[in-house]
Formats: C-alpha cells, sequence, structure tokens
C-alpha cells in the first residue's frame, strides 16, 4: 500500500491509500454540500440515507456518475477515517454506488481508491486538511460550500483573521463570505418553496456581490427592508445575474426604479432609468466616451490628425451627422 506524510498546519499525518467498497463507508451528513437542508431535518432523521437523496439530487452528483461510468471508474481517492466515515468524497460516494446499481455485475465500479487517516488523528486537525483541500486550493468547493466551511472555522473557535491567513484570503474578503451565507441561511432559503434545491447554492455570488459593493451597502442604511426585497428579488427572478447586481445601485437610486423593479422586473427599472437619463442609452454613453476622448486629444494625436485625410474624413463625418440628427430633431420638435 502506498503512503505519504502530509504537513497539515504543523502537524505531520501518514495517509494510507487503500481501496473502499463505497457501500461500506458511512457518508458525512454534515457536509457543507448538504449542511443547510440536514439542519431542517429532525437529528433522528439526519443519517445515510437522507444524505444520499440529497446529493442523488443535484445535478452535478448526475454528472459525475456519467463521468464515471464514461472513465470506467473513480480515480481520484477520496479520504476516509479509520472508522470508515467519508471525511472527503460523499459526491464521489454517492455516485459510483448510483454506477454499480446501474452496472451490478462490473468489477470496476466495485471499489474506489481512499486516503486513509490514521486512528489517532485528531478531528480537528482532519477538519484543517479538509479545509486546505476546500478553501486552499484550485479545486475546492464552490462559492456557498467555501463560505459555509469558513463558517464551521468561526464556530470552532478561529477567528476571520486566522481563516484569511490560512487559506490565502484577506480578512475582508472572509467576512464578506461569512456574512453572504448568513444573509442567505436567514433570509433567502426560509423564503423559498424548497431550500434543497442545488439551485439556490448557485446564487451565492449575488449575496456576495451584495456585501461586496459599497453602494449597495450604504443604500442598506437607509432602506432596513433592502435584505429581504433583494432576497425576494433573487427567489422571484427579478435578479439573475451577477451583473444586474452591479447595477442595482443605479436602480436604488430612483424612488420609481425600485418601485419598479419591485412590481414588474429589472428590465423596467432598467428602461425607466434610459429613458430619465439618455446618456445611459447605448448610444448615448458610446456619442459620450468620443467625446470624452476627443477633449483629451493631445498635441501628438492633433499633429497626426493634421497630416492624414483618412482621419480629418471620418471627423467631418461624424460633424455632419451630428448636425444632421440635431437639425432633423429640430424640426420633429417644430412639427410637434
Amino acid at each position: 500500500m502506498a503512503s505519504y506524510v502530509r504537513n497539515i498546519q504543523g502537524h505531520s499525518v501518514e495517509l494510507t491509500l487503500i481501496e473502499v467498497d463505497p457501500n461500506e463507508v458511512k457518508l458525512d451528513t454534515t457536509n457543507p454540500r448538504v449542511g443547510f437542508s440536514m439542519r431542517q431535518l429532525a437529528e433522528a432523521e439526519r443519517n445515510d440515507g437522507a444524505c444520499v437523496l440529497l446529493l442523488t439530487s443535484q445535478e452535478d452528483t448526475e454528472a459525475l456518475r456519467r463521468s464515471i461510468v464514461a472513465s470506467n471508474g473513480i480515480q481520484e481517492p477520496i479520504y476516509v477515517r479509520a472508522d470508515g466515515s467519508v471525511a472527503e468524497g460523499n459526491r464521489r460516494v454517492v455516485a459510483l454506488r448510483a454506477a454499480q446499481e446501474e452496472f451490478p455485475n462490473e468489477e470496476r465500479f466495485s471499489k474506489m481508491p481512499a486516503w486513509l487517516i490514521p486512528e489517532n488523528t485528531p478531528e480537528h486537525i482532519v477538519q484543517d486538511l479538509l479545509n486546505e483541500i476546500h478553501l486552499g486550493s484550485v479545486r475546492g468547493w464552490a462559492p456557498y460550500e467555501r463560505a459555509l466551511q469558513m463558517q464551521s472555522l468561526v464556530d470552532g473557535g478561529l477567528i476571520e483573521d486566522e481563516i484569511a491567513e490560512r487559506y490565502r484570503m484577506t480578512t475582508r474578503e472572509v467576512k464578506q463570505h461569512l456574512a453572504a451565507v448568513e444573509f442567505m441561511d436567514r433570509l433567502y432559503f426560509p423564503m423559498t418553496s424548497d431550500s434543497s434545491d442545488p439551485e439556490h447554492r448557485t446564487k451565492f455570488s449575488y449575496f456576495l456581490e451584495f456585501h461586496k459593493n459599497g453602494r449597495i451597502q450604504a443604500h442598506s442604511q437607509s432602506m432596513p427592508n433592502l435584505p429581504e426585497q433583494f432576497s425576494r428579488w433573487v427567489r422571484d427572478g427579478r435578479i439573475d445575474t451577477g451583473a444586474k447586481v452591479r447595477r442595482l445601485p443605479r436602480i436604488l437610486d430612483s424612488t420609481e426604479a425600485t418601485r419598479l423593479l419591485d412590481v414588474i422586473g429589472f428590465d423596467a427599472a432598467d428602461e425607466y432609468l434610459a429613458k430619465q437619463h439618455p446618456e445611459e442609452q447605448e448610444i448615448y454613453a458610446l456619442l459620450e466616451r468620443t467625446r470624452a476622448r476627443l477633449s483629451v486629444m493631445t498635441v501628438t494625436e492633433l499633429m497626426e490628425l493634421s497630416g492624414s485625410d483618412e482621419r480629418q474624413e471620418i471627423l467631418k463625418a461624424l460633424q455632419e451627422e451630428l448636425s444632421g440628427v440635431l437639425d432633423a430633431m429640430a424640426r420633429v420638435r417644430r412639427e410637434s
């Protein structure tokens, strides 16, 4: 059996590579992928079966099952404790179990590689190992799950500065992640019809942007119900992209635009602002950028312009078009 010694926050742990039957290991019911949904169940119901159902319902688990079938088994080892409980790799275990059910006589799906954690390893060292895997590496959990793991570290006694130092983040980033995950758990999930729907987790970036955006935070000071409104807008699909969250402050600047967002939707609010502020419409935004650029032309650029008939023709044509548009506008105004 292969083994290697891994340094985990200053502690040396010898990991041994073994093979395990996916049906003989116990799933981790506290895993961030299913953590919120599991907490909604009675403690006696937070078992392996419930964990399987929750993970199976997630689209990425089905995609992983297909990948396992295509690649003839599990390639990347999971991590298991000496008592057979999964420390890392819940989803792979569930996906391989599904592959076994589909191909019951296939040897390639009967076992999976696993790094065995020594029996005498303290649980806080195991958690440090998982944090290194999921918070401090490129192959980490999705953002919402990373934030849940940070939350568990704080609950375990670490302060934000320590988390930031360990996992190559800034303290501000850690605090924003913690605030966003608390925001979702406190307001967003309770107002959804099915809090276990994995689609909700993908919207974490909206709530993180809410806390990162200084202008939104400023509006929160004068709009105490803004967090609840925002949660509802996300739930109802009025805000369904990160770009819309970033554009939210300009809507909040306007009482009428905010009302339209709440009653009709983001596009209606956007259209209202475009009419109120024509410089924000595409053509006017382009013209404004052109005007601003022309206003800061350097002497060198002016000399180049004077020596180029082609460039002069471009500016003259632009001038003629602008004059024509202004003349046409004047005629429409006189006739109306």
